[in-house]
């Protein structure tokens, strides 16, 4: 089985138990992008829900307005060359004719190898590729210049179109097992984008990398995985384009597994399902995209890590707001100040640099959320929250208890 075929496998079952987590992240999506094309960007702020949310990236870094100039200068260098370029010019020379099966042929790639679901599956494949300027044949093809003797390493990437009398070859990557193809939603008149998206890691983090096609050759424009680019992917991730009204190039919006970092979570999504989805969007700008605004989903995970997050910013003005107030300080007239105290004199480790974790192993039947912090010496306080349920849930009590580990 192949790595893309087994991370399928793996975590089929996950994204099945996600699938109505993520249902709000595709309406999300389409507010996003229908916001994008009425009103121009402005700086980020936080939905009015009674909650503090955070982008990954400071506001700064966003310009004021995705409009571009009226040709955005993405595109304008060459692809990257590679030593089995040559070989793969030479390979499809003979090929005069815009038929698949015998641009296959030529390569030396079977039917079985040719196909979406080929191409994901085998190390060496090919793809077509629909929805690029002309209505040319295209195709992505995963080839070595001597496959035969299955060299060490992946095999590289290109794209081969038809231009009406021969076939053009673009290198465009080297290839893992592990990547998808999309062709990206522009306005009439932009010369065509396609996406690359690798797949990194047993959390299969998506990496995209984007091409523009014109005069049958992709050029590469922006790349997810470089040191200086400000994408951030998630675990079990995923990535869709929506249309920017305002602008060639559409917004790209990231969704995912969140990774807080204050409450650590099981690696695994069969290690108890514990964790809250996160989505971001991005716009092009300045040859790039750039995080526009981030949003979470509002689940009791996410409320445990909000809390241990404005706790530790000693914020406790948003650390109250996350609270039933007389539940959780069993008080008939809880106050603010009566909160901090109980934090500084019965919470204090909240206050402090200190990792949480969620334990791997659920507690099976019980619908709590536990969540521990390691002492040392073989000691663990472990931590029982309590909800009020319903629409606006927030915390009614918080447990510790001190057990070895």
């Amino acid at each position: 089985m192949s790595y893309c075929a087994s991370i399928i496998h793996r975590y089929g079952r996950f994204f099945l138990k996600a699938l109505w987590q993520a249902r709000w992240l595709m309406v999300l999506g389409l507010l996003f992008s229908r916001a994008l094309a009425s009103s121009p960007v402005g700086p980020w702020a936080p939905p009015s829900d009674g909650l503090h949310h955070s982008p990954l990236f400071p506001a700064s870094v966003v310009s004021r307005s995705t409009s571009p100039q009226a040709e955005t200068p993405v595109g304008r260098a060459a692809a990257t060359s590679s030593p089995g370029l040559e070989a793969m010019r030479a390979a499809i020379g003979p090929v005069h004719t815009p038929s698949l099966q015998a641009l296959a042929a030529a390569l030396g790639l079977s039917s079985s190898q040719t196909g979406r679901q080929a191409f994901d599956d085998s190390t060496l494949g090919m793809e077509t590729l629909s929805g690029l300027e002309g209505g040319e044949p295209a195709a992505v093809v995963k080839w070595r210049a001597s496959h035969d003797a299955q060299p060490e390493g992946e095999p590289d990437l290109y794209l081969l179109s038809w231009d009406g009398k021969a076939w053009q070859a673009s290198y465009l990557v080297t290839a893992a097992h592990a990547l998808t193809l999309q062709v990206l939603p522009v306005t009439g008149g932009t010369a065509p984008l396609f996406a690359v998206i690798f797949f990194r890691g047993i959390a299969a983090v998506p990496y995209p990398v984007i091409f523009r096609f014109r005069e049958h050759q992709a050029s590469r424009v922006w790349d997810g995985r470089s040191d200086t680019s400000l994408y951030a992917g998630y675990n079990y991730g995923s990535i869709q384009f929506e249309k920017a009204g305002s602008g060639d190039v559409p917004v790209m919006i990231a969704t995912g597994q969140a990774d807080p970092g204050l409450l650590v979570f099981p690696t695994s999504p069969e290690q108890g399902g514990r964790g809250f989805q996160a989505a971001t969007v991005y716009a092009w700008q300045n040859d790039a995209y750039v995080p526009l605004r981030t949003e979470y989903t509002r689940n009791r995970d996410y409320i445990l890590y909000r809390f241990i997050a404005d706790l530790h910013l000693h914020d406790f003005k948003a650390a109250y707001a996350l609270i039933d107030p007389q539940r959780f300080l069993k008080s008939d007239k809880p106050t603010l100040q009566l909160f901090s105290e109980r934090v500084q004199d019965v919470w204090p480790e909240f206050l402090d640099d200190r990792i949480f974790e969620v334990p791997a192993e659920p507690e099976k039947g019980s619908g709590s959320h536990p969540f521990i912090l390691r002492l040392g010496d073989d000691k663990m306080n472990v931590y029982h929250p309590t909800f009020t349920g319903g629409p606006d849930d927030r915390l009614a009590g918080l447990e510790r208890t001190e057990s070895a580990q």
